[in-house]
């Protein structure tokens, strides 16, 4: 994620340093209502490292978030920008009652529950302006996110917290409110993220967890109050 950030900074700034004197910078704050979807996949061992059961399963999820977001737009059509989500999507919680019990190491259903927050979604992106459909824009970007998993398991194993990246793309339109340089924005833009996966930390031999989530993909719905200098 830091990696992303840098080479977002570091973009912004050579613009402005390479042509100043043609930028306009634009900043705004935005609400998002967005939903996310995914097919996970989960793969159980016994201790001996044989293949106890396999899961499949397709799940979906809603969440509203804010986020903010710093435009150079170069001319009239082209700009360039970074949106970063400062607090966490979070995901519904799973509970499942199989696996080996923490308390007496028996092959006995445990109660153990698994969730994940998405952190630091940042979106490096350019927009088109379409000046023959008045305030209307498209834009492309790519995002990359920190996934922390939640996990509270009853044998007392952890999941390690993993990272994605992907691709999004929309379409939007800017309203202008004033001669000052406020306007309001609406849009909605399509992400796609690569696939996960994830283990319990145990040896391949050992009872051995693997949870694989693919076919990542969401939509997010976004209003924004922007400011242009």
């Amino acid at each position: 994620m830091k990696k992303l950030l840098i080479i977002a900074v570091f973009a912004v700034f050579s613009a402005s340093t390479a042509i100043a004197a043609s930028l306009t910078p634009i900043v705004g704050v935005s609400f998002n209502n967005a939903a996310f979807a995914g097919e996970g996949n989960e793969r159980n061992n016994h201790e001996n490292g044989s293949v106890k059961s396999t899961t499949d399963e397709y799940g979906a999820f809603q969440d509203q978030f804010a986020s903010i977001f710093l435009e150079l737009e170069i001319n009239d059509l082209i700009a360039i920008g970074v949106d970063y989500v400062p607090g966490s999507i979070v995901t519904p919680e799973n509970v499942s009652r199989e696996g080996v019990s923490g308390t007496s190491g028996a092959e006995a259903p445990g109660r153990s529950s698994v969730s994940a927050n998405f952190n630091d979604l940042t979106t490096v992106y350019a927009r088109l302006n379409v000046p023959m459909l008045g305030g209307a824009y498209i834009k492309a970007g790519f995002s990359q996110v920190d996934v922390e998993i939640k996990e509270k398991m009853e044998s007392g194993n952890t999941y390690a917290d993993v990272d994605t990246e992907g691709y999004i793309a929309g379409i939007g339109y800017n309203h202008d409110l004033s001669n000052n340089g406020i306007s309001v924005r609406a849009e909605v833009v399509a992400s796609q993220f690569d696939d996960v996966t994830t283990n319990n930390g145990v040896a391949s031999t050992g009872n051995r967890n693997v949870v694989q989530v693919e076919s990542m993909w969401g939509v997010r719905g976004t209003i924004s109050v922007v400011k242009s200098f």
